[in-house]
């Protein structure tokens, strides 16, 4: 049971790993297309979606995507609640760096299109294939694990791009890690991926205007 979970938890990460290559290879390609250009910035999820297709075309019955049901619950509020300010206090813990300019929309849309290769895609994926295992309440350990893969990609990533991993990054594994098991919790109850994506993004607005305050307190603190 445990060989076959780690099995299955290996390959994903080796698909995150090709998902991330082909990201690479195609975007040096697109770069040289100036018309579509901007689509650098989407590969990752464009390549992710495409693999989820693939995946709900033969596991339709299995997957949950725009479920509305079970939305109009006031359980989901505190969720999203509960998902978005910790996860933007953290992401916040190593706040060196000053907000510049207003909030820009497209912060919104690549948090909340994040969403399809780590929710749409993996959390599905290892549902897919079984790893559902209920840990505590609706905590399951698909969502454990999901969140596990993306703070390992976090770090993985750093390496791939030539980069020292420090202990900076800690703030933001463990933002990645919170934000996950609660945000994947909120689509098992939910089933609706739409959710998921305006809390990511909502992440993003509120991490902005948290770090802003920061920064504004601090200036005044000189003064």
């Amino acid at each position: 049971m445990v060989v076959e979970i780690i099995l299955k938890y290996l390959y994903i990460s080796i698909l995150i790993s090709v998902i991330f290559g082909a990201t690479i290879l195609s975007g040096k390609i697109i770069e040289r297309v100036k018309r579509i250009k901007f689509l650098c910035s989407y590969l990752f999820q464009l390549w992710s979606l495409l693999i989820f297709m693939v995946l709900w075309f033969f596991y339709k019955s299995k997957i949950e995507i725009f479920e509305v049901s079970r939305l109009a619950n006031w359980n989901n509020v505190v969720l999203v609640i509960i998902t978005v300010i910790p996860t933007s206090l953290i992401v916040n813990l190593d706040n060196r760096s000053a907000t510049k300019g207003p909030f820009r929309f497209v912060e919104f849309i690549n948090g909340a299109s994040m969403e399809i290769p780590q929710r749409l895609l993996v959390q599905n994926m290892f549902m897919v294939l079984n790893i559902n295992i209920v840990i505590y309440g609706s905590m399951t350990l698909a969502i454990l694990l999901n969140a596990l893969i993306w703070a390992q990609f976090i770090i993985v990533q750093q390496l791939i791009c030539c980069r020292k991993v420090t202990k900076r990054i800690i703030p933001e594994i463990a933002a990645s890690v919170w934000f996950s098991i609660w945000v994947g919790i909120l689509y098992s109850i939910t089933g609706n991926i739409i959710v998921s994506m305006l809390t990511h993004g909502l992440e993003r607005l509120v991490a902005y205007l948290i770090k802003k305050s920061f920064n504004n307190g601090e200036v005044n603190s000189v003064m």
